[in-house]
């Protein structure tokens, strides 16, 4: 139960995200000017409110989530010990 948990979890993370980076880096291809900027706003407003949703979930489920908690633990070591070969 908790594998299937964990793995929705990541996978409703990382459709947040897709759409996030669509709405955040997709171009207007509107003749008119006024169109043109009224959707870059829509764009623009929904990637960060999908980014900032995205924020929210992720801290909140990294504090219950055991792979989650896994993968911050192995930022938190890569951190510390950035190249490994050198001294």
């Amino acid at each position: 139960m908790n594998k299937t948990i964990s793995i929705i979890r990541i996978a409703i993370l990382s459709v947040l995200g897709l759409f996030a980076m669509k709405f955040l880096f997709c171009e207007e291809h509107d003749e008119a000017l006024l169109d043109f900027y009224i959707h870059m706003f829509i764009n623009k407003a929904l990637a960060i409110a999908i980014i900032y949703q995205f924020a929210r979930l992720y801290k909140r489920w990294s504090k219950v989530d055991p792979w989650l908690k896994a993968y911050d633990k192995m930022c938190d070591e890569v951190l510390d010990n950035p190249n490994p070969t050198q001294p």
